[in-house]
C-alpha cells in the first residue's frame, strides 16, 4: 500500500507541476505538534493560486508531515489546501484562512500488524510574516475532520 501511495503522490505531482512552475511557489519545512500523534517533521510546498485563479488572493498549500507517536507506530499525513490571504493595510503580518483534504495513514507495526489509510478534511488559519529576509516564517493551526482526526500546531519557514 505504501508503494500505490508514493505513486499516486508523484504522479499528481508530475500532472501539476508546469502550471505550478509559473506560478511564485516557495519550499518549506515545518515542525508539526498534534494532540493525538505528538511531534512531527514535514515540508510543504505554497504557491500563489495564479495557475488556478488569476489575480486572486489565494494560495495553495502541499504538505506531507511524518509522526512520530512512538514505538514501531508511524503516521504521516498528505495535505492539500487552499487558503485565502488576507492583507491587513500597514500590517507585517499577513493572516490567511482555508481548507482542503488530508490523506492519513498510520501502521501500528507490530505491535498489531495493522495499518489504517483514511481520507478527510482540513480547516486551517495561519499567519505568515513577511520581512525576514530571504526566508518567510509562519505558524499556523489545522484541524482535521474525518480521517487522521487531529489538532495540529505547526510553525516553519518557506525558502
Amino acid at each position: 500500500m505504501r508503494m500505490k501511495t508514493l505513486v499516486l503522490a508523484l504522479c499528481v505531482a508530475v500532472a501539476v507541476a508546469p502550471r505550478v512552475s509559473e506560478a511564485q511557489a516557495r519550499f518549506g519545512m515545518q515542525v508539526s505538534v498534534a494532540d493525538d500523534m505528538d511531534v512531527g517533521l514535514g515540508a510543504r510546498l505554497r504557491s500563489d493560486g495564479r495557475w488556478l485563479f488569476p489575480n486572486s488572493p489565494v494560495s495553495t498549500i502541499v504538505a506531507l508531515d511524518v509522526f512520530f507517536p512512538g514505538g514501531d507506530v508511524t503516521y504521516f499525513e498528505l495535505n492539500g489546501n487552499m487558503a485565502y490571504n488576507f492583507t491587513p493595510r500597514g500590517s507585517s503580518v499577513r493572516p490567511y484562512a482555508g481548507g482542503g483534504l488530508h490523506l492519513a495513514r498510520i501502521d501500528r507495526g507490530s505491535y498489531s500488524g495493522s495499518s489504517d489509510t483514511e481520507l478527510g478534511l482540513n480547516i486551517l488559519g495561519g499567519l505568515a510574516f513577511p520581512g525576514a529576509g530571504r526566508t518567510l516564517p509562519f505558524v499556523e493551526l489545522k484541524l482535521g475532520i474525518g480521517g487522521g482526526e487531529q489538532f495540529i500546531l505547526a510553525g516553519g519557514f518557506h525558502f
